[in-house]
């Protein structure tokens, strides 16, 4: 019985899967600029270049990679079997280690200044805007019910 009690908690309806990954997402997003935004502000008033390399890291990790991965799970989170799943599955193990890895590997390539600030600046806010953009697809995956609706 205290099993059961223990496992309901953490168990929610999977068409929820989207919002938290919205979430994350979302939040993953705005740190990310956080972190960016004020340099390529700094270095857009230097050189108008940075604008033009913020919006190629954009467009590439929006339209290459990261749309691509709302995608796939929500399919994932749709075809999943159960109604109800453990709140921490809007991603997958794969998913989970790429998010881990490319932290760490901005906080140490910032703690060790292996990147020039003219860099990290176009860049991290790209790849920020990216996340944000993304978060907001899954939340409005979220609100149109497309976990519920089947494949077309």
């Amino acid at each position: 019985m205290k099993n059961t009690v223990h496992k309901n908690l953490f168990m929610i309806p999977k068409n929820y899967l989207p919002l938290i990954a919205g979430i994350v997402w979302v939040f993953a997003g705005f740190m990310v600029c956080k972190t960016g935004f004020p340099l390529l502000l700094f270095f857009t008033m230097r050189s108008p270049v940075s604008i033009l390399a913020f919006i190629g890291v954009f467009l590439f990790f929006y339209l290459m990679i990261f749309r691509k991965l709302v995608y796939k799970h929500i399919r994932r989170i749709r075809d999943m079997s159960d109604e109800r799943t453990c709140f921490w599955l809007f991603f997958d193990l794969k998913s989970y280690t790429i998010m881990i890895v490319m932290m760490s590997f901005g906080i140490v390539s910032r703690k060790l200044n292996l990147f020039p600030a003219a860099f990290i600046g176009p860049f991290y806010s790209g790849l920020g805007f990216a996340l944000f953009s993304c978060g907001v697809r899954f939340i409005t995956a979220f609100s149109k019910k497309y976990v519920l609706q089947s494949e077309k």
